[in-house]
């Protein structure tokens, strides 16, 4: 057995016990012994706890978790810049205008701000495509990753202004717009995991079958073209995948950072950059990640929380400061 397979056993292994520490704990702890018991009137209370609230929540943290992991390594790789996330090419900004737009407009479902945010996520990055492809040269097989990426900082800093003026502007709304920004998990049940796990689902397994592809595209644009790999036709496909992943995560719990920043580095840090094993670690490490951060949040301040975005901001900050020490020790 490899080491990388045994380090992916590992992290298997601490997703299941985050999963299931995910399910039984909250500002009302539920013990197995006690859901399973014989006690009609106990038995009713704690299965509404548990498969209504905790369940659909502990997936929805899973798939959030998973999403936007697998995006930032997606975007890590064909950008070759260890920096690159959806936040920075504006993908998060576009949900949060999609949101604000929604909670400004007058009587607007609460429900609808999750497909709001999906096509307005998904609408940014198109944007930002078809300006980097305008800008690409005709003579090149590929994209240029610096003008994706400048053209993303462009968008986001639109995007983050209008942001800022819609919040002045918001009146009423702006608590719960500035609580659906922070990012959370709070009253998140299956009617926003179902139709997300689709798209999810289907970006993972997309993204684990091109995990050769990746290892290529490691090498450089210039010598992957050489060895007969269509960069651009994984570009697009990677593009548009990791835009799905993070518009899914974003539509159901809000801008959450540093999730898909530093469990990829995390991830080629414990498993190397052979993305064979680097994509499927990193899938886990965001799961549990999350998993952890919105224990967290739910029993900090039990019996109320605390949104789970800025949990992760105050792990990962830290983290991502020794990331940088520890490559700058390196080198």
């Amino acid at each position: 057995m490899s080491r990388n397979t045994k380090i992916l056993i590992i992290l298997l292994i601490l997703f299941i016990i985050s999963f299931f520490a995910s399910l039984f704990s909250g500002s009302v702890f539920i013990s197995p012994f006690e859901l399973f018991s014989n006690s009609d009137s106990l038995n009713g209370n704690l299965n509404t706890i548990f498969y209504d609230i905790r369940l659909p929540r502990t997936l929805n943290a899973v798939l959030i978790g998973s999403a936007l992991s697998c995006s930032g390594i997606i975007l890590q790789t064909i950008l070759r810049n260890n920096l690159a996330e959806p936040g920075l090419l504006g993908i998060s900004a576009g949900a949060g205008f999609g949101a604000i737009i929604l909670f400004i407009l007058p009587y607007a479902s609460f429900y609808l701000t999750a497909p709001a945010s999906f096509v307005s996520a998904l609408a940014t990055t198109l944007v930002i495509f078809y300006i980097s492809k305008g800008l690409n040269s005709k003579y090149t097989n590929f994209l240029s990753s610096n003008k994706i990426i400048l053209a993303g900082i462009a968008i986001n800093a639109l995007l983050s202004s209008v942001n800022a003026f819609l919040l002045i502007y918001s009146g009423k709304s702006l608590t719960h717009i500035i609580y659906w920004l922070s990012g959370g998990l709070s009253g998140r049940g299956w009617n926003e995991f179902l139709p997300t796990f689709i798209f999810v689902l289907a970006g993972v397994i997309i993204a684990v079958l091109m995990s050769k592809e990746y290892n290529v595209l490691s090498l450089g644009n210039e010598l992957s073209v050489s060895l007969g790999l269509n960069v651009k036709k994984v570009q697009n496909i990677s593009i548009a995948v990791s835009s799905i992943l993070a518009a899914s995560a974003v539509s159901v719990a809000g801008i959450i950072s540093f999730v898909g920043l530093i469990v990829p580095n995390i991830a080629k840090l414990l498993l190397g950059s052979d993305h064979r094993y680097s994509i499927p670690g990193s899938i886990l490490l965001g799961s549990v990640f999350l998993l952890v951060s919105d224990i967290i949040a739910r029993t900090v301040i039990s019996p109320s929380e605390i949104p789970v975005g800025i949990v992760t901001s105050f792990i990962g900050a830290p983290i991502f400061i020794w990331l940088i020490i520890k490559k700058g020790n390196g080198e």
